[in-house]
């Protein structure tokens, strides 16, 4: 998109240097500014894409190259608009005097035309009367007119009411600045309108033909040269929806149209222009029958897909010089590319095929854009590039399962979280059917899944149907074991799809059981073996939800002293503070916590300020030296310091639930 904040610096220097000096100058180099100021006085930019006809009169003396989709372009300077160079004169000195649209048009290189405009009789009209607009096609756009059109231009010659010349002539003098975003205006054929756009690019047209050199002034109005003959047969009085309708190439796209009952939404829209991207009945064969079926008959993926081609806005392929992107009737964005060898959407070759109605235009598309909606859960994984799952799904074959069946919610490994696992642990998941199937199986649940009816401590079981997966509502975050969602709720035909930054893997053993396995916590784990125990246990089932345990190590507890290790054991209701303190309600992955943040975690005693600096996690004055052990009654963090009780929290934990403690 640098092409196009570029632009609009451009289009602000072109419209006054004055103000720009005050204002803009300091974003133009120097010696861009010296450069332009030795062509002297009257000198304007023409802007041209060396070894393609692509070339743009500015009229702009304070220009900077950029690219054309992917191509440099070079500048060059030449006289504005009304001027000419004088011998021995700096710059554009001379002035030229006005003359009638037709002398002015052959002058800027339009000959072609005009001696077809003189051979039909209008040039006496169009020479005296006014004022008028005329869109003149440059000499080479009227050398290569399309053959069925040749035809026709040959079979007006010689008449007055020429239908294609009368359609290139306004009875009224538009000027460019007041060009809008979408604009028609009446010609000398019948009030037959033109569409005229402006486009954020810089880009001007008119029937989504290129205005190339604008606003030259004439006695009797203005000219603006153009890049193609128009023609008044491609343009249609009727809406777009019924061109769609009656247009034989889209009877699939119309069918589905009128079973939604759409072609009343578009009306509805009112006198905004659009586009429909219409893909043919050839596109939609691209489609498994069965596919193209099951979307169809599915009400809001038919839905969704119909509004998937529709833009709010008319799109002009020429209007497109670098990526871009544009709203659709449903409120996404389709991204819009362009290379030498025309403009893409969503991948999309865009034809120089359409129709002009009279609130915007139909194009014409060899492929069906599939919204998610319309996708189901492996066609969603595929658009994302979510390559490891794929192969995942594919050895432990499920691929039918989760492309015809459902409704399922799937959170998926990013690509970076696969391949930050170790690679024997990613290997073994690849080993076997059963493993890759339980890899699979265990990130996936029944239903749709979305981020606005999950609750925090919220647990579903998984579609292996034996490990849970626990869900946490973090602030601006979605938690899932040790994951968090990076992209979250897309919505597909058969389910809903999460990415999340992590692999997950089934935590089956209680967090006594791991910290034993671990080792270096025998401190903690007498510590917690003491406090619950007997009629005043501390419970850690409060509420039924998971625990953060921040865990020190035996070598933090030494750091206290023997003495008061010692005195804390035999103080019972001393060592639950200390215990209460280190365990917080609910599950805190290490991802939930963003750099540079202080989070005030409520403990089982009172408050612990927890923060990422960089990349290291602070709980207090202790650092936490490894991260999410996974298990079954929460996630442990092990830390490097005990975190005793501060002077001013409570003498006693603030949740006293009775239990045994068998589970830890």
């Amino acid at each position: 998109m640098k092409a196009y904040s570029l632009l609009i610096v451009v289009l602000v220097c072109c419209a006054s240097w004055s103000t720009v000096d005050a204002v803009n100058k300091s974003k133009l180099p120097a010696w861009h500014i010296r450069f332009a100021r030795q062509q002297g006085p009257n000198a304007c930019v023409v802007e041209e894409v060396p070894g393609t006809k692509w070339k743009i009169w500015t009229e702009c003396k304070y220009y900077l190259p950029r690219k054309i989709c992917g191509q440099k372009t070079v500048l060059r300077f030449e006289c504005c608009e009304g001027f000419h160079r004088v011998p021995g004169q700096d710059g554009c000195a001379g002035v030229k005097p006005l003359k009638n649209i037709l002398e002015t048009a052959r002058e800027l290189g339009a000959t072609d035309f005009v001696r077809y405009v003189e051979e039909s009789g209008l040039q006496k009209e169009w020479a005296r009367e006014g004022a008028f607009t005329l869109f003149a096609p440059t000499n080479e756009a009227f050398a290569n007119i399309p053959r069925e059109l040749r035809a026709r231009v040959d079979s007006f010659r010689g008449n007055i009411e020429n239908p294609i010349l009368r359609y290139h002539v306004s009875d009224r003098k538009v000027t460019s600045d007041t060009f809008q975003a979408d604009l028609t205006i009446p010609t000398l054929y019948n009030g037959n309108r033109l569409r005229i756009n402006k486009y954020s690019s810089g880009m001007l047209t008119v029937n989504c033909r290129t205005i190339v050199r604008k606003d030259q002034e004439a006695t009797n109005g203005v000219v603006h040269m153009i890049d193609s003959l128009l023609d008044p047969g491609a343009v249609m009085s009727r809406d777009v929806s019924e061109i769609v309708s009656s247009d034989g190439r889209f009877s699939v796209l119309a069918k589905a149209m009128e079973e939604s009952a759409f072609f009343n939404k578009l009306r509805a829209a009112g006198n905004a222009a659009i586009t429909i991207l219409a893909p043919s009945d050839e596109a939609f064969q691209k489609i498994p029958a069965s596919r193209l079926d099951a979307i169809l008959k599915d009400k809001e993926a038919r839905l969704a897909l119909l509004q998937n081609h529709v833009l709010v806005h008319p799109l002009c392929a020429p209007a497109i010089i670098d990526d871009h992107s544009m709203r659709t009737f449903a409120g996404n964005r389709l991204r819009l590319e362009c290379d030498a060898q025309g403009v893409s959407v969503e991948g999309s070759r865009l034809r120089n095929d359409f129709v002009l109605g009279s609130n915007g235009l139909v194009h014409m598309m060899d492929d069906v854009l599939l919204p998610n909606r319309a996708k189901n859960l492996l066609e969603l994984a595929e658009s994302e590039r979510l390559t490891t799952f794929m192969e995942l799904v594919k050895i432990g074959g499920v691929e039918e399962a989760f492309s015809k069946f459902g409704a399922y919610t799937i959170f998926i490994p990013s690509e970076a979280a696969f391949y930050s696992l170790p690679e024997e642990v990613l290997q073994d998941m690849r080993s076997s059917q059963e493993k890759a199937q339980a890899a699979i199986l265990y990130h996936a649940t029944q239903g749709r899944l979305l981020t606005n009816k999950i609750k925090d401590s919220e647990i579903v079981m998984s579609l292996d149907e034996e490990n849970p997966l626990r869900l946490s509502v973090y602030r601006k975050a979605i938690g899932v074991e040790c994951a968090v969602v990076e992209k979250a709720d897309m919505e597909g035909q058969n389910g809903v799809i999460h990415i999340i930054n992590r692999v997950m893997i089934p935590a089956n053993i209680s967090a006594g059981d791991l910290l034993r396995r671990e080792g270096n916590f025998k401190t903690f784990l007498q510590a917690m073996e003491l406090v619950m125990t007997g009629s005043d246990a501390l419970d850690l089932s409060a509420g039924g939800i998971s625990s953060t345990f921040f865990v020190p190590t035996d070598a933090a507890f030494e750091e206290l002293g023997a003495t008061v290790i010692e005195d804390a054991l035999k103080n019972r209701s001393f060592l639950k503070t200390i215990v209460a303190n280190h365990v917080v309600p609910g599950l805190f992955n290490s991802d939930s916590f963003k750099t540079n943040l202080i989070y005030k975690l409520p403990s089982m005693l009172g408050t612990l300020d927890v923060r990422r600096i960089e990349n290291i996690l602070k709980v207090r004055e202790a650092s936490v030296i490894k991260t999410d052990l996974m298990n079954t009654n929460g996630v442990i963090h092990v830390i490097d310091k005990v975190l005793m009780p501060e002077m001013d929290e409570p003498a006693e934990p603030l949740v006293q639930i009775r239990g045994d403690g068998a589970n830890f």
